[in-house]
Parts: structure tokens; sequence; C-alpha cells
């Protein structure tokens, strides 16, 4: 019995360490890949619902999602706001992550109206961001910060149903359909990555 032992035991210690390769080779494939570095987002400054002042400061060493919207809006932005607020929900006890709604229709949606439209949606106040600010200072962040159309026919600010990802450097990793539910399920998981790579 002794004599066979000694053989069966060299292939086990043989074989281990090919099967524990073999494993983290799979688990390897499943992981998150590496997000893309769309570039740095560039300085702004806007108005919070609250009153206060929101810039690009405000929001580094945070994992920050942007989406667009304007509050009287009956088309695309229920949508974008029902995705914004799953993920919002999921993550809400991350303290290092922020939902960034900004208005595109800043002669309406003044800090008030971003307010009601805020209690609406059941956003948390310390959470969930609604900026506004001026015409050209909402352009420039949604063109030059964000790096999203802006302009098409003849529309100098058009909606856009994208919901852009941000890292704790201020880097956009990714854009996100909120109409595409297999995207939103993706900027749910990226977003955790980031925050567990981050922090």
């Amino acid at each position: 019995m002794k004599i066979k032992a000694i053989p069966t035991l060299v292939l086990s210690l043989v074989a281990m360490p090919v099967i524990a390769i073999a494993f983290l080779t799979w688990r390897g494939s499943f992981e998150t890949k590496e997000l893309k570095n769309y570039g740095e987002v560039t300085p702004f400054k806007l108005t919070e619902r609250s009153g206060k002042e929101v810039s690009l400061e405000t929001l580094r060493g945070k994992v920050w999602v942007a989406n667009f919207i304007f509050t009287s809006c009956t088309s695309q932005c229920p949508l974008i706001m029902m995705e914004a607020q799953k993920v919002s929900k999921a993550l809400l006890f991350k303290d290092n992550f922020r939902m960034v709604s900004i208005t595109i229709d800043p002669m309406t949606d003044s800090p008030e109206r971003l307010t009601k439209y805020a209690i609406e949606w059941k956003a948390d106040p310390f959470k969930w961001l609604f900026l506004t600010g001026t015409f050209g200072d909402i352009k420039a962040l949604m063109h030059d910060g964000l790096k999203v159309p802006t302009e098409v026919e003849g529309v100098e600010l058009m909606h856009s149903s994208k919901l852009v990802l941000v890292d704790h450097l201020s880097r956009i990793r990714g854009y996100y359909d909120a109409e595409d539910s297999r995207q939103m399920k993706k900027l749910l998981r990226d977003s955790k990555d980031l925050l567990k790579k981050a922090f």
C-alpha cells in the first residue's frame, strides 16, 4: 500500500500548481478589464440646487457619474433619471461616490426648480448633485470638459442620453447609454470597480 501511495502523492503535488494556474487564468478572464482613459475633465464652476458653488475641485477625490437633464423634459429624462436613481441607490453608502445631474436648460432650471425636481426623484442632497449655471458654462462643461456632443442640426445644446463615469483623479473612464440596460449594468460594475481600486 505504501509503495502505491508514493506515486499518487507525487502526482498530486505536481497537479496542484497546474490546477491553481488554470483557476487563476479562468478567474482573471471574468475580472473587469482596465477602463479606457478619455482624458481629464477641464475645470468648471456651476451652482448646485442648494445655492452652493460646485467646481471640479469639489468633486476631485470622488468617483462620479454625470448625466444631462432638464426639468420640463418628458422624453428621455425620466429614463435617464430612473437609471441614475438605480446607480445612486446601489452606491448610497459609498462615501466617495457622487451622482451629478446637469441641466441643459439653465434659463428655466433655477436652483429652486432643481430642488423641487430632485425631491420628486427622492435624490439624496449630499450624494446627488443638481447643477445649473450660465448657458456658456454648461456648454463648455459638456463639450470641452466631459467631451459630449452638444450641437446637431442647428440645435445649439443637444440633449444626450449618455451617462459619463469620472474617476477620483477627474479622468473620464466611460460613456454609457441610459437606453441600454446592459450598459447601465456595466456602469454600476465599473463604478464599483473604480471605488474598490481607489479606496
